[in-house]
């Protein structure tokens, strides 16, 4: 009977390692977002201690192509041209002499 209890206590516990797994990398994820939208460089968020503390360099890599770190880093960029437009009064639309 031992025998047969065994896997399904691994499986088990396997499990709830798998969700532990998942539940650090959503709160880094969460981080990273955060620290991006608030006006951080990404390479200096992805060099923060709290990073290197809760994930190897190669989870940090694979983090970098998560959809939410991509759409932040996107605003975070479009934020910067919009500011740089205003700052050089350029319009959306500039026309290139032909």
């Amino acid at each position: 009977m031992t025998d047969d209890v065994e896997p399904v206590v691994r499986g088990i516990q396997k499990r709830f390692r798998d969700l532990s797994v998942d539940v650090r990398e959503e709160r880094v994820i969460r981080y990273i977002v955060g620290q991006v939208r608030s006006g951080r460089r990404i390479d200096t968020v992805m060099a923060d201690e709290y990073l290197t503390t809760h994930a190897s360099a190669v989870e940090r890599a694979q983090m970098l192509e998560n959809p939410a770190v991509i759409k932040a880093i996107e605003e975070e960029i479009q934020q910067q041209f919009a500011s740089y437009r205003m700052v050089t009064n350029t319009g959306d639309a500039e026309t290139i002499p032909e």
